[in-house]
């Protein structure tokens, strides 16, 4: 028992000398327990709250303590002074399904996601959820569309701030000083509270523009100028929470990585090299004393790790497991890590791409199986899959396992109008469901990537309103890719946007062949359509849209249009019903449901809609001809002039509205104005000149004209 004393004792100094260290870095005044520590169950004092902090993009290399070349100071100070590993493997290069992975502690197979876009199914489990059950308040704070609330991860959290302030449609973000700054609003409300923040900063995604300070000449001095930028302000949310006297748990990895021309590939989201699946992992509390292990974790292990270290049960279900034993010093081995990117097939066509990392040692899975011993060549360039045949077809094995398990989830496509908008204006059209996806046949993404690269200058060329040589760049990939799905559509848009639709209609066909289920290319399809007068052809495809997307509001109002050019009003008014019913506020839906209904003889009712869209939609509203002259045949003069007063000469009703004008201005006894308007009436009209004969007034007001002419000519 002396000698266990001692043990006990010697342990004791050994951690307060570390937490004196870690108060003196930081600042910071933590409560430890003891009796929980040295009795091994791997625990920190009970409502520790936990600060989780996910960095966007971020590569192991771009952080100082790593590299030594870009100094990070306020990260690498959590990483000397914690657990710090600089090999996590991500479930996936891409942001959604790797957050889905953080917070369930599944693989992507498990929980659905596996393409930016999707939803996490409501069937599974989350780290928030949990959190919550346990008595902690919880909140979120995104920085980048593909996480907005819309996509389910904000399950478990109080508040989820997802309001993002730059930049628009699919390429809304939010800088990371904005974000920062609201977490800190929040976090101070909650001081001595058990509470679990999840920060999310966006900022070394692409585009890489830094801000003023963080400059670089070309995009890798950007991009690691964005990581400076993110450390400033996480520096800044920790000497907050030193003020406030919090102690968290304090967790900061990245969703995925970044390529710069490593095999090629520049960004993310086609390959599965270590270039975009490795990331730093930081776990940091003065309970926890400095590591730097060897050992290969996983994303899926954060939210089992963090349970186990307050105490809490694991989720169901988890693919993870907890590091607690490795953040204690104790061995442990970890399972695989896996990745996969479902991309290719998506967005391109071409085969998904899965890998398994462990023991030193790396396969991928597409359609030429690739072997890597990394703990000897950690560039993955020589492939060993010839010559390490029975290795590599037993992780070739166990990759199709995790990629297709019995418990396999599909998330289902992208059902609402905006989400498809906005995620096509970054060039995102993954909509293909994992389901279809042939055995065998299908084109290694790693031989098409000139192809690749081409089809990024041509989306960007897009953006940039440069139509003619966008096409340009998506026929040439189709030269030699001819079933690419991403430049078949894009290309028959292009001719769509150029008002070139007897080219446009073809290409779009081409696309409908190649995947039957993809809604955009239908939209896209009947857009040209109806442009073209091919009303009935359209209506077919306007109805497969919204038998596609029956949540897309814009599809159903078009869908009347066309209806009600071939003379199908009833269907036409049902069409529109549907559409107000998803959006009652559209303008656009508004003014059409007015038509209709004066069409069916039902003025009133297009007159309340009208107004409703004249309240809701500002310079988007384009009828106040049609409500003026509404007004003025129900005897609603002064609300009549309001509108017709508003109607200018480009309109095609501007001639109908100057003559109502006058006759309510001639009944005013306001002969003058009545004369100028009667004038810019026929002026714009003379069609009208029969009618103002025959009403007496309006005649004298001509043959007054007329005489002051003679008389001028006189």
């Amino acid at each position: 028992m002396p000698a266990e004393a001692n043990r006990l004792k010697r342990l004791r100094k050994t951690f307060a000398a570390i937490v004196l260290a870690g108060a003196i870095g930081f600042g910071l005044h933590w409560t430890v327990d003891w009796d929980a520590i040295l009795s091994g169950n791997h625990r920190l004092a009970t409502g520790t709250p936990v600060l989780l902090i996910s960095i966007d993009t971020l590569r192991p290399d771009g952080l100082g303590w790593v590299s030594g070349k870009n100094p990070t100071p306020r990260i690498d100070a959590i990483a000397q002074s914690g657990v710090a590993f600089t090999n996590a493997v991500a479930p996936a290069p891409l942001t959604l399904p790797s957050h889905a992975s953080i917070m369930s502690g599944r693989n992507p197979a498990r929980h659905g996601v596996r393409d930016n876009g999707q939803n996490l199914p409501e069937s599974v489990e989350v780290l928030a959820a949990r959190m919550k059950q346990a008595g902690y308040d919880t909140a979120a704070f995104v920085s980048a569309f593909v996480l907005l609330k819309r996509f389910g991860l904000d399950r478990g959290f109080d508040h989820y701030d997802d309001h993002l302030t730059s930049g628009k449609e699919g390429w809304l973000d939010r800088p990371a000083g904005e974000t920062v700054d609201s977490a800190l609003n929040w976090v101070k409300k909650h001081t001595g509270k058990p509470w679990f923040a999840w920060i999310h900063l966006y900022d070394p995604h692409t585009p890489y523009s830094p801000p003023a300070g963080f400059e670089g000449t070309d995009e890798l001095s950007r991009y690691l100028g964005e990581i400076r930028y993110v450390d400033r302000e996480i520096g800044r949310l920790l000497d907050d929470l030193e003020a406030s006297g919090q102690s968290p748990l304090i967790v900061i990895t990245g969703d995925h990585a970044e390529a710069f021309g490593e095999h090629g590939e520049i960004e993310h989201g086609l390959f599965v090299y270590d270039s975009t699946t490795l990331v730093p992992l930081l776990f940091n509390h003065p309970g926890l004393a400095p590591l730097q292990p060897q050992i290969q974790p996983r994303l899926v292990d954060i939210a089992p790790t963090i349970l186990e270290l307050l105490g809490l049960p694991t989720l169901s279900e988890a693919d993870g497991i907890s590091l607690a034993p490795t953040l204690f010093g104790e061995p442990q081995t970890i399972p695989f890590g896996y990745s996969e990117t479902f991309v290719p097939w998506t967005t391109y066509g071409w085969s998904p791409l899965t890998a398994l990392r462990s023991d030193g040692w790396k396969a991928i899975g597409g359609p030429a199986p690739e072997l890597y011993h990394i703990a000897a060549d950690p560039g993955e360039q020589v492939d060993l899959a010839a010559r390490e045949i029975s290795r590599s077809d037993r992780m070739q094995l166990a990759m199709l396992n995790l990629k297709s398990p019995r418990d396999l989830l599909d998330s289902t496509r992208i059902q609402d109008e905006e989400t498809m908008r906005e995620l096509a204006s970054l060039g995102y059209l993954g909509n293909a469901s994992i389901q279809d996806i042939p055995d065998h046949g299908l084109a290694n993404p790693r031989d098409h990537l000139k192809e690749r690269n081409i089809l990024r200058h041509a989306e960007f060329l897009m953006h940039a309103n440069r139509l003619e040589e966008a096409l340009a760049a998506f026929d040439e990939v189709l030269e030699t890719d001819p079933g690419n799905r991403y430049a078949v559509l894009r290309a028959g848009i292009s001719l769509l946007k150029l008002n070139r639709f007897a080219e446009a209609i073809p290409r779009l066909l081409h696309s409908i062949e190649i995947d039957p289920g993809q809604a955009e290319t239908h939209y896209a399809l009947a857009d040209a359509l109806t442009r073209s007068g091919q009303f009935e052809a359209a209506s077919q495809q306007w109805m497969e849209t919204v038998r596609l997307q029956p949540r897309r509001a814009a599809a159903w109002g078009n869908l009347a249009l066309t209806l009600r050019a071939t003379s199908r009003n009833s269907e036409a008014m049902n069409a529109l019903q549907k559409a107000l019913e998803i959006a009652p506020d559209d303008v656009r839906i508004l003014q059409n449901m007015a038509i209709q209904q004066r069409l069916q003889g039902d003025r009133r009712g297009s007159i309340l809609s009208l107004e409703k869209a004249a309240n809701v939609g500002g310079s988007e509203f384009v009828y106040p001809a049609l409500l003026g002259l509404q007004l003025y045949d129900e005897n609603r003069i002064e609300e009549a002039e309001k509108w017709l007063s508003k109607v200018n000469k480009s309109d095609v009703n501007f001639a109908e509205s100057r003559f109502r004008l006058a006759q309510i201005s001639l009944s005013r006894g306001q002969k003058v104005e009545a004369g100028i308007q009667l004038n810019e009436a026929v002026t714009a009209n003379p069609g009208l000149l029969p009618q103002a004969r025959q009403l007496p007034e309006l005649a004298a007001l001509l043959d007054g004209d007329r005489g002051r002419s003679s008389s001028s000519k006189r």
